[in-house]
Formats: structure tokens, sequence, C-alpha cells
């Protein structure tokens, strides 16, 4: 087989284009991930946390967070009264209070980091399937959206994350003297311990446990560091130890938890996570076994003494990074309160992992170039044929939605509406179809009292939102009754029951535009007739008038 071209007078060897090939394919698959990720970061609503924690805490939603002095108030009334996660909560309201797309650019590259130092951990370098391996175990693990596009899930989860997969990266290879820091470098590793520790609880957990355990079981090769590198492992551990209590600690977090778990006490609920993402787990359980196998396979198949097996790799990746795991976890099954989207910090150590033994494997079939081919083309297809499903359904349906109602409420607040109507989300029932990857999108409803609407509300200045379709209308029927609700909407000709109504002093309800005098309400008993004051029709976009419409086209009274 030819081994050498000729290509644009150059000599190139068919191992030169086998490795561009390969860079290629890196690229190309890095460019994918991030093209993916930023167009679920901008396709993403804000949630009610992002809107609540754009304003300055503790000032009722009056002041938003833009001076440095309103993110330091900020700080110290979160730290006071709800969470010691001072740093995700002081950059989300900084980033509240910037261009949109600063914030979906910048996730998206983080997004990217977090991914290909998980790969580095433990490798020299990063390769196509390690990338795509750490990728797909995201795709398939628990609430992938509300970790890494949500703007409050991003802040509090994607990014402690990655500062401490950095964290972990450089301690681990300059304790295991993989990797030379000079001394500007150790300063600002000891400075970050500090920032990583107090980033998070989880992630102090995680990486606390971490740090004790390399320590711990190298304990020897620590006493027989020098004086200057004893010191430095010494300071970043104290440093980290130090952020990590002021996190944990913290009065707001005690106080959290306090109002979420209750009485502190055992509880095996803690569980669940690792129940939930059993499928990827069990991944990195398969690669942890394939990877020791290929390692040892030509002692197993010559029947050698088992004694000579290499543990060494295997022992390592337990020790360092699934241990500290498993041991990091036992705070929350005091805590009790562990949702899935905390438990990243967990997944990354068991990702480090996953990353290491996808090398291992893949190294062992480097010689089949067609086979590894074959395997990142299978495994891609699978992969972002779990993802591609809510890139479509986010470039068709949810980002032009987005665009059409944050129009609506500029255009509402502009022309000094109060009372606000805007265009529902016709494709709400689509997001948690089993194929979509889970996307926390926050939709204005209906009802007005909802949590999100009260907060849009509030953000824009709003007295009222409500959310209707774009061939509905509005029926808004003022009316003098009290106690339970008298009144009933139904079709005129089978006189059989519609819908749900508002009901306050107001009958609120919708109905489709073309079922105008069909869908009426029921006022043939006790007068109810005789009740109504005043009524009102109201569509995206305007209101019909008196001339156009009449109440006896609403009600029925025969």
């Amino acid at each position: 087989m030819k081994t050498e071209f000729n290509i644009l007078g150059k000599k190139v060897t068919k191992e030169q284009i086998i490795n561009l090939i390969k860079v290629l394919a890196k690229f190309g698959l890095i460019l994918l991930i991030f093209v993916s990720m930023l167009i679920l970061s901008h396709s993403v609503l804000l949630s009610p946390d992002d809107y609540n924690y754009t304003f300055v805490q503790g000032t009722n939603n009056t002041q938003r967070v833009d001076s440095i002095s309103n993110a330091i108030q900020t700080a110290k009334f979160f730290y006071n009264n709800w969470t010691g996660r001072i740093i995700p909560h002081v950059l989300i309201g900084i980033f509240r209070n910037l261009p949109s797309v600063v914030y979906e650019i910048s996730n998206s590259i983080i997004f990217l980091v977090f991914i290909i130092f998980i790969t580095k951990v433990l490798n020299k370098k990063t390769s196509f399937l390690s990338i795509l391996g750490v990728f797909g175990y995201l795709a398939f693990s628990m609430m992938f959206g509300e970790k890494f596009a949500w703007i409050s899930g991003s802040f509090n989860y994607l990014w402690p994350c990655t500062f401490l997969v950095i964290f972990i990266y450089y301690f681990y290879n300059y304790f295991r003297d993989e990797k030379k820091l000079n001394m500007l470098s150790k300063i600002a590793l000891i400075l970050f311990s500090f920032i990583v520790g107090f980033s998070h609880e989880n992630v102090a957990f995680v990486g606390g446990a971490f740090l004790v355990c390399l320590i711990l079981f190298n304990i020897k090769k620590f006493l027989r560091f020098d004086k200057n590198r004893k010191i430095v492992v010494s300071l970043i551990f104290i440093m980290f130890c130090l952020g990590a209590f002021a996190t944990i600690f913290a009065p707001g977090n005690l106080s959290r938890m306090g109002q979420v778990a209750g009485e502190k006490s055992f509880s095996w609920e803690f569980v669940q996570n690792y129940k939930d993402n059993k499928f990827v787990l069990l991944a990195v359980l398969v690669s942890m076994i394939l990877a020791f196998i290929i390692q040892n396979f030509k002692i197993i198949k010559q029947n050698k003494n088992l004694k000579k097996l290499n543990y060494i790799e295997i022992k390592n990746q337990f020790l360092y990074f699934i241990l500290p795991s498993l041991i990091a976890t036992i705070p929350m099954a005091i805590i009790t309160y562990f949702p899935p989207r905390a438990f990243l910090a967990y997944e990354v150590m068991f990702m480090i992992v996953f990353a290491r033994n996808i090398v291992i494997i893949s190294e062992s079939l480097k010689k089949y170039n067609l086979l590894i081919a074959i395997i990142s083309i299978v495994f891609s297809l699978i992969v972002f044929g779990k993802f591609s499903p809510s890139t479509l359904g986010q470039i068709n349906y949810i980002i032009p939605y987005k665009d059409k109602v944050t129009s609506e409420y500029e255009q509402a607040l502009a022309n000094g509406e109060k009372d606000v109507l805007v265009s529902k989300f016709e494709y709400a029932n689509w997001i948690h179809a089993e194929d979509w990857i889970n996307i926390a999108n926050f939709f204005p409803e209906f009802d007005y009292h909802m949590p999100v609407n009260a907060l849009i509300s509030q953000y824009y200045g709003f007295d009222r939102l409500t959310a209707i379709g774009d061939n509905d209308y509005l029926i808004e029927i003022e009316v003098d009754t009290d106690g339970i609700n008298p009144y009933e909407l139904i079709d005129k000709e089978t006189k059989t029951s519609i819908q749900y109504m508002e009901y306050d002093e107001f009958i609120r309800y919708t109905i489709p535009k073309d079922k105008l005098g069909e869908y009426v309400l029921d006022c043939r008993k006790n007068n109810l007739k005789d009740k109504i004051l005043s009524y009102k029709v109201r569509f995206i976009g305007g209101e019909l008038a008196n001339t156009d419409i009449n109440l006896e086209q609403l009600i029925i009274t025969e």
C-alpha cells in the first residue's frame, strides 16, 4: 500500500495525512459542540432566579445590580441570609446587566474549557474520542440544560465545576511531578485554591475529599518533598480549606439548608442521583474494566501469575477520583437536599476517569485507523442523535418565540402599558419529550399569578402579564358576585362545558377567535347576566371596540 503521496508538489506521508485528519476532526468536534451550546444558551428563556438575581437582594427588587457596590451589597445579603455561593450569584447579577450575547459566548467557551480540562487531567493531550466521550456522558446525564444553559444554573454548577477541574488538573499533575510550575504559577494556584473552595459547597466537598485522598495516600511522597514544595502544597491545602469552610458554614447557607431540609438526619435519598445517572456511571465502570483488561492483556492471555497484573492505573483512578467522589457524597446524606444539578461536581471525578480510559482503549487500537474512524463516526451519531432534536427545536421554535416575546415586552414597556398581553409558547408540550435534552425554559403563562409572570412583570414594571395564543381572544368580564364562581363556559350548540376560567373580581378565559359567539358564558340561571358590570375582548396587539362586539355574543341567557 502506498505510504507517500505528492500533494501540490510536496511529499506527504500517510501518517501525516492521518494526523491532519485527526486534528481537523477534533477541531470540527469542538466547533460543533461550541455552536450547539451557543444555540442552547441563546434559546433558553430567563428563569425566575435570573430575574430575581438581577436586582440587589434585600431591596424588594427595586435596585438592579449595576455597580460594584451593589454587587458587594448583594454578596453580603446572600452570605448572611441565603447561601454561601457568593461568587456565582454576584456573577449572575453582573452578567444579567451585560448584553445577553456576552453570557452566551462566555458560557459556551467555559463549557468547552470544562470538557477539555476533564480530558487533560490524566492525559497528556486531548483526543477526538475523549472529548466526544465526555460530551456524550453529559448529554446522557440528568438536567443538561439546567446545569449548562440556564444562567443561574450555569453560574452555580458549570462555572464552579470548571474552576474545580482546572484546579485538579494543575494540582494533581504538580503533586505527581507531571507538571512544573514557576513561582508566579504557584502563587496563582494558591490563591485560586481559595476561590475554588469558596465557590460552591458541593465543589468544596469534592475538592476537599480529593486533596485529602491524594495527600493521605501519598504521605511518604509528600514527606520527601523539598521544603519549597511542601510549603506550596500545604498552602494550597490550607487556602482551599479556608474557602470551603467559609462557604459551607456561611450563615446564609446554614439558614437555607434549614429551610429546605428541615431537621438534619441521615437519609439514603442522596443515592438517588447515582440511580438516576446509572447509565453513564455504568459506562464509566465498563471503561475501567476494559482499560484494565487491555493493559494486562498479555499476562491474562498467557495465564501468567496474576500477581504481575498492573493495578497502578485502576488503583490511582479509584483512590484519587472515584473514592473522593463517594466520600464527598456523605455530607449530602445529612443535608438531604441533593438535586441532580448539584451532582455535577461529583460527576467531574467520574468523567476524568472516563476520559482517561477512553484514551487507553483507543490507544490500544491506534494501529487500526479504519476501526477508530468507524467507532468515532458511530459514537458521534449516537451523541449528536441525542442532542440534535433539542438543537433543531431551539432553532425552529424556541429562539423565534424568545425573540418575539422579548419584542412584545419591550414594545409594551415603550407604550407605557401596565396590563400587558403577550404571546404564549405554542409548543410547550414538546419541551419535555423523551428525545429532548432537558431545557429549563420558563415561558409566561395565562395565569398572571404564576411566579414567572410575576417576576417578568416586576422586572419590566408591569402590573400584570398574561400570555395567550396568537389566534385567541382573551375575554375579561367584570362581575358583581361573591363566593364560588357560578359561571361556566359552554358550547352554545351542545351546552357542554369547555374550559377552566380564572375568577376573582373578573372572569378571565381565552377562546379561539373563530369560536367567538359559539363559546359563551352560561348566564341562564339566577339572573347572572344582571351581575355583569363590564366586558372586554382583547387579542395580541389590540382590543375589540364596543362597536365590534356586544355582550350577547359572549353569553347565553336562554
